[in-house]
């Protein structure tokens, strides 16, 4: 463990290179935040630079701050540097397993810190502009806040609930978010699994029924709502192979009239001599119009067998 945490050191600024990939995703409101934030704290994210064989210097992570510091004039910065004369694949992974730290902490625990800071004095507009965010944005954060409740922010600081599982049971009503936090835990259902049955508890159809079974057994009530949907999607799908607009049917019929006008018109001037290359795509046609011909003809007179067709 101590190899890791020395590998901390002073680096000359000049001497590392910019990542051209990361440089594309900042935007100048970023780097002034960040700007912002070293001349009060310093620098809080150490970025991360990579020794390539060669002696050079490239950034892996941190192109922000490495951006802020030349624009503060900042010579020297520590950066945590790594070996990365080995191979493109270790290196493409580590690069990876950087982007992974970089999660945002969630709508529920950005909710409760603006929630935190409103409650010291620190008006909505300073907020707004601290965080580069509308006021409605704000306002659905702290909404989110308000309508979680206070039992189920319990079972999230003890560790029991995931934020972003809280986040999705944050929008049943507040006297069954308990009930429905604990058998959720109970049951370890995973977040897709709470999406959906909160969906199903809040859609103006579900009966009462089935929302005191989403409530006490939420594994049923999910084959439940899934045996519910495969009828009803096939169906749908039934519907929609079996519905065809009665007018596209006439335009078709219409457009298929002119074209073989059309058709007529040139073979009847084309010479004969001249019809040896038209052969197979014209016999094609032919057995393409017969089999449209029985076809129609079964629609009127099911049943009832073309001329020449013999039995399978």
């Amino acid at each position: 463990m101590a190899n890791f945490i020395n590998k901390v050191k002073e680096v000359d600024i000049s001497t590392v290179a910019g990542n051209t990939t990361m440089t594309a995703t900042v935007d100048r409101r970023a780097v002034e935040r960040c700007k912002d934030a070293i001349e009060k704290l310093g620098v809080v994210h150490t970025p991360v630079v990579g020794m390539a064989k060669d002696g050079r210097r490239m950034l892996l992570s941190g192109q922000c701050e490495l951006t802020a510091l030349r624009e503060l004039g900042v010579k020297k910065m520590d950066a945590v540097e790594v070996d990365v004369a080995g191979d493109g694949k270790a290196r493409a992974k580590l690069s990876l397993l950087l982007i992974s730290l970089q999660n945002r902490p969630g709508a529920l625990c950005e909710g409760l810190l603006i929630q935190e800071a409103l409650s010291i004095g620190v008006n909505r507009a300073e907020i707004q502009a601290i965080l580069c965010k509308s006021a409605s944005w704000v306002s659905n954060r702290l909404s989110l806040v308000t309508r979680l409740d206070g039992n189920v922010y319990e079972m999230v600081k003890s560790g029991l609930l995931e934020a972003r599982s809280a986040e999705e049971v944050s929008r049943l009503p507040q006297c069954a978010q308990f009930a429905f936090a604990e058998t959720a835990v109970r049951e370890g259902l995973p977040k897709s699994a709470i999406e959906h049955l909160v969906s199903g508890y809040n859609d103006d159809g579900c009966p009462d029924a089935v929302k005191a079974q989403i409530l006490a057994d939420p594994r049923e009530a999910l084959k439940r709502m899934a045996d519910k949907r495969r009828p009803v999607n096939a169906a749908r799908s039934n519907q929609d192979k079996a519905s065809v607009p009665p007018d596209v049917v006439g335009e078709i019929i219409k457009s298929v009239r002119l074209q073989m006008a059309a058709l007529r018109r040139v073979l009847a001037n084309i010479p004969p001599e001249d019809t040896d290359g038209y052969k197979d795509p014209l016999k094609e046609l032919e057995t393409g119009l017969l089999a449209l011909r029985a076809m129609i003809r079964g629609l009127f007179y099911p049943g009832k067998k073309e001329a020449g067709q013999i039995d399978g």
